[in-house]
C-alpha cells in the first residue's frame, strides 16, 4: 500500500474517506466511471465509450497499485465511490520530476472540497517522490475547474485549439497548466 487512508469533513460537515483504490473496487468503478462521463462535457469520454469490463478494470487496478509511478485514490462515503484522483509520474530520466494529475468528482458532490483535498493528496505524493512538477489538462469551458486549479497554484502554460469536438459540433480547447512544488 503506498497511500494511508484518511478521513476528511466535507463543507457540509459529512465525512468522506480518501484511501488507494483497490482491486475489490473493479466493478463499482466501471459503473462509476461510467456515471461521471455522463455528468459532464469536460471529460475525456462519452458513458458509452466506457467498454471496460470488470476483470480488465481489475487488472488496470492492480496494475496501478504494483506500479512505482502511479496511484490512484478515492473517496467514498458510506461505502460509495463518489471521487477519484490519480497521478502519474513520468518515466523518462529526463522527465521523472513531472507527474500528471487527473481528477474526477461525481456532480452530486461538487463544490464540497474533494477536488480540492485530491490536488492537495496527490501534490503531498508527488512530494515523497521527490518531484518538482505537476501538470494537468482541462477542457477551455470547465470554469469550476480552472478556478480550482488556479486556487491550488496552477498556472496556464499552452493551449491546443479545437482539441475536444462533442457530438452536437461544440469545441473545446485544451488547457495546460502547470505547478512548482
Amino acid at each position: 500500500m503506498k497511500y494511508t487512508p484518511e478521513n476528511f469533513k466535507l463543507k457540509d460537515g459529512r465525512i468522506c474517506k480518501i484511501r488507494e483504490i483497490q482491486v475489490k473496487d473493479a466493478a463499482e468503478t466501471a459503473e462509476y466511471l461510467k456515471t461521471i462521463m455522463g455528468e459532464s462535457d469536460f471529460l475525456n469520454s462519452y458513458p458509452e465509450e466506457i467498454t471496460i469490463t470488470v476483470e480488465e478494470e481489475a487488472k488496470m487496478i492492480k496494475g496501478f497499485n504494483e506500479s512505482d509511478n502511479t496511484l490512484m485514490i478515492v473517496v467514498e462515503m458510506d461505502g460509495r465511490l463518489i471521487a477519484n484522483g490519480t497521478i502519474t509520474r513520468l518515466r523518462k530520466q529526463k522527465m521523472r520530476h513531472r507527474g500528471n494529475v487527473a481528477l474526477a468528482v461525481l456532480k452530486e458532490f461538487w463544490n464540497l472540497g474533494i477536488g480540492k483535498k485530491l490536488l492537495q493528496v496527490l501534490e503531498d505524493y508527488a512530494k515523497e517522490w521527490g518531484l518538482s512538477q505537476l501538470e494537468l489538462d482541462y477542457f477551455s469551458g470547465n470554469e469550476r475547474g480552472r478556478v480550482l486549479y488556479e486556487k491550488c497554484g496552477f498556472i496556464q502554460v499552452g493551449e491546443t485549439p479545437n482539441a475536444y469536438i462533442l457530438k452536437d459540433g461544440t469545441r473545446y480547447n485544451n488547457i495546460k497548466m502547470v505547478k512548482s512544488i
